[in-house]
C-alpha cells in the first residue's frame, strides 16, 4: 500500500523510481488509535502522512480535522521548522513515517524510532473521545459556554485603551459577579481599612488584570455547577478540588516568581474543564455509568478534550497548555505555568481527602527542584503549610 501511495505524496512526486525505492527502505507505517498524540517538536526526524482515519491538527489555538485520502493528507502533518503544532488521532487509522534526512540527502541512514505520546484507551474511552471530537467539529456538540459577562470582558480587555469605566459597565451586567467583586475588594486580604461600595472603586482597587481573572473564575464556577446534571455531585467535587489546586498554584507561582500568580490561579481553576463535555457525553450516551466509572475516564481524556474548550473560550496559549498537559507525564519542554499547575495537582494528593487527587508523588517531579522548592521528610511541600492561611483565603475567594 505504501509503495502505491508514495508517488501521490506531494513532496515525493518528482522523485525517480530508484530514489523512491531507497526512501521506502527507511519508511514504515504505524497503526493509530483514538487519543494518540504527535508533537511537531518531537517528530523533526520524520515526514509523517495520514493514510487512513482522522486526526485533529492544532497550531497556536487553531484546529482543523484532517481525513486520510483527502487532498490535504498528501502533505506532511508538520512542516520542517514547525515546533508548536500537534496532531491527535480522532479515530483509528494509519500513518506513514519517512526519514527526513534520507529524503533530503537520499542516502542510507538508520531510521530512529518514532516518539509519540499515546494514551491506551479502553473501548468506552475511545468511543467517547471519537464522539466528542467528531461532534464538536461537526457542530453537533455544544461545548460549555462562558457567561456573557466573561465573554464581553475578555473582548474589551483586548483593547489597550480600555478604562475602568468601561470594565465597570460590563461587570454591572451580572449583579452576582459584581457583588462578589465588591466582597473580594473589601476582604482583609486586600489590606485596606477603607470599605468601598462602588463597583468602579472595587475594580480600581483590584486592578484590571486581577478583575479579569476573578470574573473568569466566577464564570467558570457557573459553568461547573450544573444543577440539572445527573452527576451534579461529581461536578461539585471537581470544582472544590480545582479551587484548591488554583490556590496552591497561585501561592507557588508567587513564591517561585516563575509565572504570574493570577494567571496560575486561573489555570488551576480551569485545569479540569475538559471534564465537562465528557460528563455531558456520558450522561447522554451512557447514563447508567457510575460516578466512579467517570472518574477513571476523566483522567484519560480530560486534558485532550479540555484543549477544545480552551480554544473556544479564547484562553491564552500557556493556560491552554496547562489544561492539556498538566495531568500528563512531565516533559523537559513544558512551560513554567504547566509545571506549576502540575506541582499543585500532585501537592493535593495529601492536601485534603479527595479520591480525585492526582497520584504522581512530588518527589518524582523534576520541576519541584527546578523552581527552588524543598520537600520535607514525608515528601510534601512545607511551602504549602506556611501559606495555609493565604491558600484558604484564596479558596474562599473563588469557590
Amino acid at each position: 500500500m505504501l509503495e502505491e501511495r508514495l508517488p501521490q505524496l506531494i513532496p515525493f512526486a518528482d522523485l525517480g523510481e530508484r530514489a523512491r525505492h531507497r526512501l521506502l527502505q527507511h519508511a514504515s507505517t504505524l497503526d493509530i488509535k483514538p487519543g494518540l498524540k504527535l508533537h511537531a517538536r518531537d517528530e523533526w526526524r520524520h515526514l509523517i502522512f495520514l493514510l487512513e482515519g482522522r486526526v485533529i491538527l492544532s497550531d497556536d489555538g487553531q484546529s482543523v480535522i484532517l481525513k486520510g485520502g483527502s487532498p490535504e493528507s498528501l502533505n506532511p502533518l508538520f512542516n520542517e521548522r514547525d515546533y508548536h503544532s500537534h496532531a491527535i488521532a480522532a479515530s483509528s487509522g494509519r500513518i506513514a513515517l519517512f526519514d527526513r534526512k534520507v529524503y533530503e540527502n537520499l542516502i542510507d541512514g538508520a531510521r530512529e524510532g518514532v516518539e509519540v505520546s499515546e494514551i491506551e484507551l479502553s473501548d468506552l474511552e475511545g468511543e467517547l473521545f471519537t464522539s466528542i471530537y467528531t461532534r464538536a467539529f461537526s457542530g453537533e456538540l455544544q461545548l460549555p459556554q462562558l457567561p456573557e459577562v466573561a465573554l464581553h470582558l475578555q473582548a474589551a480587555l483586548k483593547d489597550p485603551d480600555v478604562d475602568i469605566e468601561r470594565v465597570t459597565r460590563i461587570i454591572e451586567e451580572d449583579p452576582s459577579v459584581a457583588a462578589r467583586l465588591l466582597s473580594v475588594a473589601n476582604s482583609p486580604a486586600m489590606g485596606s481599612q477603607r470599605e468601598v461600595s462602588r463597583l468602579a472603586d472595587a475594580v480600581s482597587r483590584l486592578g484590571l488584570e486581577r478583575t479579569r481573572q476573578l470574573v473568569m473564575a466566577l464564570a467558570a464556577h457557573q459553568v461547573f455547577i450544573r444543577r440539572d446534571s445527573p452527576y451534579h455531585g461529581l461536578l461539585e467535587r471537581l470544582w472544590r478540588r480545582s479551587a484548591r489546586v488554583a490556590a496552591i498554584s497561585c501561592v507557588l507561582a508567587d513564591q517561585s516568581e516563575a509565572v504570574d500568580p493570577q494567571k496560575a490561579l486561573l489555570a488551576g481553576l480551569l485545569h479540569r474543564v475538559g471534564a465537562l463535555p465528557i460528563i455531558g457525553e456520558v450522561a447522554r450516551s451512557h447514563p447508567d455509568r457510575s460516578a466512579e466509572d467517570i472518574e477513571r475516564i476523566l483522567y484519560r481524556l480530560e486534558g485532550l478534550i479540555g484543549e477544545l474548550v480552551a480554544q473556544q473560550w479564547g484562553l491564552a496559549s500557556d493556560i491552554m497548555a496547562a489544561i492539556r498537559d498538566s495531568g500528563g507525564p512531565e516533559t523537559a519542554t513544558a512551560a513554567p505555568l504547566t509545571d506549576i499547575v502540575r506541582i499543585a495537582r500532585s501537592a493535593c494528593t495529601r492536601d485534603g481527602d479527595d479520591a480525585l487527587a492526582d497520584r504522581t508523588p512530588l518527589a518524582k517531579l523534576n520541576a519541584v527542584a527546578r523552581f527552588g522548592f524543598v520537600l520535607d521528610d514525608d515528601g510534601q511541600l512545607p511551602a504549602i503549610d506556611t501559606a495555609r492561611r493565604e491558600i484558604d483565603a484564596l479558596i474562599r475567594e473563588v469557590a
